[in-house]
């Protein structure tokens, strides 16, 4: 075990954001760290239960691409993300 590496993960920053398209049941999120973003569905329902579709992506990636298409994010996320990583960057 990286023992550094799991104390910087523990300490890190951290902030998520779900939405949801009139579904109470179903949410879609991304988490953002210090380090990275994760982006995911997530189901309440007992035969999908719990996280899909998870993709990571760098923050520089999110800078330079925005964020990934397939997980139709309301604009208001991403301009509070994109304000989260510039204070995290100082």
């Amino acid at each position: 075990m990286d023992r550094e590496r799991l104390q910087s993960w523990l300490e890190g920053k951290r902030r998520t954001w779900r939405w949801n398209r009139g579904d109470a049941s179903r949410y879609v999120a991304v988490e953002a760290t210090s380090h990275a973003l994760r982006w995911y569905r997530w189901s309440h329902e007992m035969e999908e239960g719990g996280p899909s579709d998870e993709l990571h992506q760098t923050h520089a990636a999110f800078r330079s691409v925005g964020a990934p298409a397939a997980y139709d994010v309301p604009p208001g996320v991403v301009r509070e993300l994109t304000e989260w990583l510039d204070a995290l960057d100082g």
